[in-house]
């Protein structure tokens, strides 16, 4: 596996390198923005870390570029308790965060669960392609059609659609959702499924302020719901 490391702090890049190699994954390293995009289409990692802040380009653009042709895995790095960073972040297509500081066992976690993720994403056949009422999700190639419209997705997106329209009309809890979506087993931060909801919301729905097909349970998760067709 091969994972790209964009940090304008060269210790820490230098230090995750040394980890990360340690552990068996080939690494590719940047140290701003600009660089970060030019090694990402050289190499074609499995996986971006991305320090949200650095210098030429910040994080965030790299993170939309990539998004714009790539459905590589993005983990970003920010500042402790910067949750406006983490939301912006995630709204424009990461697939999870991790706050400074952190540690070694933390990071490997992260990684191991989103390479995880793909993985098993690609490794689905049978149960990648699904229909339910106006939507047909293929999760091989994160793409959603409604009503005859294609709609792009990012993976994290396109797992999360996939776990609700196959438990249609059943309510599933935040921590099952963080689960089986970002693999975690400890419970994990109800803000990062609220923030792919309502991206997700923005993207299949016709109102996203509100919402037909996924809908909120207060207090417990959320539901995806197909309406019958009205017959005339």
């Amino acid at each position: 596996m091969k994972i790209l490391v964009a940090d304008d702090d060269r210790d820490m890049v230098d230090i995750l390198s040394y980890w990360l190699k340690g552990h068996g994954y080939e690494v590719v390293r940047a140290f701003d923005g600009e660089q970060a995009i030019k090694r990402w289409r050289e190499t074609l990692p499995d996986l971006v870390i991305l320090d949200v802040e650095m210098p030429k380009i910040d994080g965030f653009e790299v993170c939309r570029q990539m998004r714009n042709e790539t459905n590589s895995m993005v983990l970003i790095l920010t500042a402790h308790d910067q949750e406006e960073d983490e939301i912006r972040g995630l709204e424009l297509g990461a697939d999870d965060y991790l706050r400074k500081p952190f540690s070694p066992r933390q990071l490997l976690a992260r990684i191991k669960a989103i390479l995880r993720r793909a993985s098993n994403v690609r490794g689905s056949t049978n149960s990648s392609t699904i229909t339910v009422g106006p939507f047909s999700l293929d999760a091989m190639r994160h793409e959603v059609v409604r009503d005859g419209v294609k709609i792009r997705l990012t993976p994290t997106e396109s797992r999360l659609l996939h776990l609700l329209m196959t438990h249609t009309g059943q309510v599933l809890t935040t921590d099952m959702i963080i689960e089986r979506v970002w693999g975690y087993d400890e419970a994990g931060d109800s803000g990062l499924v609220k923030t792919h909801i309502r991206h997700l919301r923005q993207k299949i729905e016709p109102n996203a302020n509100q919402p037909r097909y996924i809908t909120t349970v207060p207090g417990v998760g959320y539901t995806f719901t197909a309406p019958t067709p009205v017959e005339s």
